[in-house]
């Protein structure tokens, strides 16, 4: 493994996502401090966490010394247009507004004619609020790779999160090569394709997948963020551990 990935040798913010072991978001927060740097806080489902309330992300998130970003769900309402979707976005930041979201990813609208118009709507009234437009991250997904896109995403200002899995499980290997997203790599997700969507610790990628990772690695920006998305104990650590052994991140954060 270390062949691939021994090259690299810098300083990212290590985030986790809101769900490693079974538990409430403040449980798991409680149980990564000190591990990590960073929570990813998993808003999957719009109607459900936004009816989140002060018990769901209490005052003390703030004091547990941790940073937050948030992932915004994977049902938001491009159908209903760009500005419905940011103003799901704008409501969700609100929730965690006492926890200073550092980041916020977002699953784009489908590729096709109508993405970049969308995409410029959704800017447009993202820009008129609290949201800095650059802590926005679009990250590839089984409907839109982002490739040839990245141009409408540097024009908002906005940045870009790619998902490892997502790359291997979908076959977009052609967007690492793609110049429009060129310096806009903000965040990467980390993690190896299983059965049924499921995602898998880093030890199991195959010579291939560790290649992608690697460049990957040097896509990203030097202060930028590694999000191990891992949803299970034993395989977050053990990834964590290959981060650690690779020498791509450092004291075990």
């Amino acid at each position: 493994m270390s062949n691939f990935l021994n090259s690299i040798d810098s300083r990212f913010q290590v985030a986790a996502p809101s769900w490693v072991i079974p538990g409430t978001i403040v449980e798991n927060c409680r149980f990564l401090a000190g591990k990590v740097d960073e929570i990813a806080l998993l808003f999957f489902e719009a109607k459900s966490c936004l009816a989140y309330t002060k018990a769901d992300l209490p005052q003390e998130l703030a004091e547990i010394g941790l940073s937050f970003h948030i992932h915004h769900p994977l049902d938001l309402p491009w159908h209903e247009g760009g500005a419905a979707v940011a103003q799901t976005v704008i409501a969700l930041n609100e929730k965690a507004a006492h926890l200073n979201p550092a980041a916020h990813v977002i699953h784009p609208p489908a590729a096709g004619r109508s993405a970049a118009g969308l995409i410029y709507d959704f800017a447009e009234v993202i820009s008129r609020s609290d949201i800095k437009p650059g802590t926005v991250l679009f990250e590839n997904i089984k409907e839109n790779s982002l490739l040839g896109i990245g141009g409408v995403i540097a024009d908002c200002d906005m940045k870009i999160c790619l998902d490892l899995g997502h790359i291997l499980a979908y076959a977009q290997d052609d967007l690492l090569y793609d110049e429009s997203i060129d310096g806009l790599v903000s965040m990467l997700h980390l993690n190896a394709p299983g059965p049924g969507g499921r995602h898998l610790g880093l030890d199991t990628l195959d010579v291939a997948g560790l290649e992608i990772m690697s460049i990957l690695l040097k896509m990203v920006a030097n202060d930028g963020t590694l999000t191990v998305e891992v949803f299970e104990e034993g395989p977050f650590f053990k990834s964590l551990q290959l981060l650690n052994e690779n020498c791509i991140i450092r004291n075990g954060k």
